[in-house]
């Protein structure tokens, strides 16, 4: 008696398998961790009533722009014409468009990934940047450009050349703007409980944070607990 069976691979799934494997280099990438005491972050977050109530993402994304503006350098990165070795430049940002990485529910598969993008959250209040994360979070086809284009090129597409399709973004300028926004990612497998995850993703410089907890910390020479989540940076070095 078989205990398994096979399937077609889904069409959505074999497009996000097929940008993993050409835009991501796990060898290349450096990651930071650390530790953030959410003290104050949390203290903001409890003025609010529990439905408008900034996420974690929204404090991290509007963090992640001031330092771009301060450090302009990083706010940038590198590509190839058509992948040629001896073209190499550099795309640099003078904006603060942050990638947000999302799962929805697509019917006959658990979850399907996909990044949608806030931009210019540099000139964007807390509060704006907290509505469209939570818009993000209840998306359709029909309100979500980004996702409908993701998804039509996916299942519309044969598989060889849906990859091609969403791969362009990765060799002009042009294309990366409207569709992947600028040097940042942000991702956060929280939900799921997971303390952190050190991750290599398609953008230049990515930021995840795992599940805000209680843990041991020292202030003022005392070891107290304090609500923390651990955060890590992947670079593309």
């Amino acid at each position: 008696m078989n205990t398994y069976t096979v399937n077609p691979c889904n069409k959505l799934y074999a497009l996000n398998k097929t940008l993993v494997e050409r835009e991501i280099n796990f060898n290349r990438t450096v990651h930071f961790l650390a530790e953030i005491d959410l003290t104050e972050i949390d203290r903001v977050r409890k003025t609010y009533p529990p439905a408008v109530r900034p996420s974690y993402t929204t404090f991290i994304a509007k963090a992640v722009a001031q330092a771009l503006k301060e450090y302009p350098y990083a706010n940038r990165r590198l590509f190839r014409f058509f992948g040629l070795p001896f073209f190499s430049f550099f795309q640099n940002f003078t904006d603060t468009d942050v990638a947000i990485a999302i799962e929805t529910a697509v019917e006959g598969q658990n979850a399907t990934a996909y990044m949608d993008i806030i931009r210019d959250v540099q000139n964007k209040s807390l509060d704006e940047t907290a509505g469209i994360l939570r818009r993000f979070a209840t998306d359709t086809l029909e309100t979500s450009e980004q996702w409908r284009m993701f998804y039509n090129t996916g299942t519309r597409l044969p598989s060889w050349l849906s990859g091609w399709v969403a791969h362009m973004p990765f060799f002009f300028p042009r294309l990366w703007k409207k569709y992947r926004g600028g040097a940042v990612m942000i991702s956060s497998p929280a939900k799921y409980g997971v303390d952190g995850v050190v991750a290599a993703w398609t953008h230049p410089l990515s930021f995840s944070f795992g599940l805000a907890q209680k843990k041991p910390m020292v202030k003022n020479d005392q070891v107290v607990p304090v609500l923390a989540f651990t955060f890590a940076m992947n670079w593309d070095r």
